[in-house]
């Protein structure tokens, strides 16, 4: 039987949006330098109201000058901490909160609000087979990576929580590897941790054998082998 992480999905709410170069995931921090005065303004409405915002990969378009066509996946985010500057700039933390689907643009001026409906997080039937493998994978990407660097690496994800595996592993190899667009995405839309965890051990088995490839390579220059 599937598991619910979340309430059932559906509820539908107008949020605005910040189309980014970037994919953000429930658990996410993110953290953001506001200069445009659209985004200025959107981010003090969010602070006085206490209200949240969604985060959208741009589909077409650019982060600066006319809106952006985003994807029709998104996350919810929440404003963690917040730093007006001097010249009217502004720095803040967020964390990613729930993915939602965009209904509609309703606003596109000066930035995009969009009427959207909440997903649910499902564990899809997960297995603890798949979550153990995923864990190993990525322990030994962790492990290749430092050897690489030279740098001990010890960010090992602890959970065993399907979903929160899932999107923080998403998160952390998105931080440390550049990933196409599409794959990073990818993860987001699917619906539940099953789909999600075996797409993630394709990713992690593939960067992993170059990275074994790349440590055996390094080791025959230095006549090691």
């Amino acid at each position: 039987m599937e598991d619910e992480k979340n309430e059932p999905g559906g509820h539908v709410l107008e949020i605005p949006l910040f189309p980014l170069n970037l994919v953000l995931y429930p658990g996410m921090v993110l953290p953001l330098h506001i200069f445009e005065e659209r985004y200025r303004s959107m981010i003090g409405t969010c602070l006085e109201n206490d209200t949240s915002f969604g985060v959208v990969l741009i589909k077409e378009g650019s982060e600066v000058g006319s809106p952006a066509i985003p994807e029709r996946i998104g996350t919810t985010t929440r404003i963690l901490d917040s730093e007006t500057l001097p010249t009217g700039r502004m720095n803040i933390l967020t964390r990613g909160d729930k993915r939602f689907e965009i209904e509609e643009v309703v606003q596109e001026a000066p930035y995009l609000i969009g009427r959207v409906r909440m997903l649910p997080e499902k564990d899809g039937g997960a297995s603890s087979d798949q979550v153990e493998e995923v864990q190993g994978e990525f322990e030994m990407y962790l492990r290749d990576i430092g050897r690489l660097s030279g740098d001990t690496v010890s960010d090992v994800v602890p959970t065993d929580d399907p979903v929160d595996l899932t999107y923080s592993i998403a998160s952390k190899l998105c931080a440390s590897v550049k990933l196409p667009s599409d794959i990073r995405q990818h993860w987001l839309e699917l619906e539940d941790a099953h789909l999600r965890l075996d797409s993630l051990v394709t990713v992690l088995r593939g960067l992993n054998k170059a990275l074994a490839h790349e440590i055996k390579r390094r080791a025959s220059d230095m006549g090691l082998n």
